[in-house]
């Protein structure tokens, strides 16, 4: 879906980037013209979604800019503002269509490379916490495992990632490349500034067991321990748990680890349950459990191509 798709007066856009204010999650609600690409009016919340007088404020004010209602108005699927807004189109007899999330991206695009640096945005990721030098490798990177705001958070909690592991995810992403650059001290610093927000979550203990990994086994042993005692079906921590009991020779209990991981990570997350389900299916068989681990590649072949939505 490209600007070219449209003609004038044809359709409107809206769609979300997050930012942090005094470290609550904030959603900036913009409202864009197409194919001109102005953008006609935004609102910001606090909530889960848009109430009906801020949607009708938004609504009225490209209204007022343009002149006229446009024929439809464009909406990523499943954006729990939809029903608010299609009410309210309804009474100026504008058609609301729900598209999938990756097909408004090239239209959206430029938005979000012109303010990326300030906001989060919901299907790929910006943080005023990732370096400024990051490269496109690395910004893919983060985006496999970066939910959107309104997805089920990757820790398992069942809270939306909004409202719950996003105000640190910025921290997390640059304490994990950091790590796997081999620069502790600044993986161990925006570690710091997570738990500075979060307290020691098993999230943020979890993701210390990451770090120490890289240079003491002994502290990420601790770190890992701990987590799990915050949240035993933490699923992270439970993976992390599977690939240490595999390296002792503990192929049962890696089994037993991985599936509890399976069983707490969010459906939406296909990145983190492929990866689960690669290392489950060699744990099988190396137990010898041929059908087990055909069935498990199977379904990590299934959630890799089908991505997400």
């Amino acid at each position: 879906m490209n600007y070219s798709d449209f003609k004038e007066n044809d359709a409107w856009v809206i769609f979300r980037l997050d930012t942090r204010v005094k470290d609550q999650p904030v959603d900036i609600f913009l409202l864009m013209d197409l194919p001109s690409g102005i953008i006609l009016g935004f609102e910001s919340i606090l909530g889960l979604t848009l109430n009906p007088e801020e949607t009708q404020k938004l609504l009225q004010g490209g209204r007022d800019q343009k002149g006229r209602w446009p024929r439809r108005v464009l909406i990523g699927k499943g954006d729990p503002s939809e029903k608010t807004i299609q009410t309210a189109l309804s009474s100026y007899g504008v058609k609301l269509d729900s598209v999938v999330r990756g097909q408004l991206e090239p239209l959206i695009a430029p938005v979000k490379e012109s303010y990326g640096q300030h906001f989060y945005s919901p299907s790929s990721f910006a943080s005023v916490a990732l370096r400024d030098n990051v490269t496109e490798e690395e910004r893919e990177s983060a985006q496999q495992f970066m939910p959107d705001s309104y997805d089920p958070c990757s820790c398992g909690s069942g809270k939306k990632f909004k409202f719950c592991c996003k105000p640190i995810i910025g921290e997390i992403i640059s304490a994990m490349a950091a790590a796997e650059l081999g620069h502790f001290t600044e993986a161990l610093d925006w570690m710091k500034k997570a738990a500075a927000i979060a307290g020691e979550t098993a999230e943020v203990l979890c993701r210390y067991t990451v770090v120490y990994s890289f240079t003491d086994r002994k502290k990420s042993d601790e770190y890992l321990k701990r987590s799990l005692q915050v949240n035993p079906n933490h699923p992270r921590a439970n993976y992390l748990r599977g690939i240490l009991l595999k390296e002792k020779g503990d192929l049962k209990g890696a089994v037993q680890a991985y599936e509890t991981a399976l069983s707490n990570y969010p459906a939406t997350d296909k990145y983190h349950l492929n990866e689960v389900l690669v290392n489950l299916g060699s744990a099988h068989f190396d137990l010898g459990k041929i059908r087990e681990a055909k069935a498990a590649w199977e379904k990590a072949l299934t959630l890799r191509s089908s991505g997400r939505t």
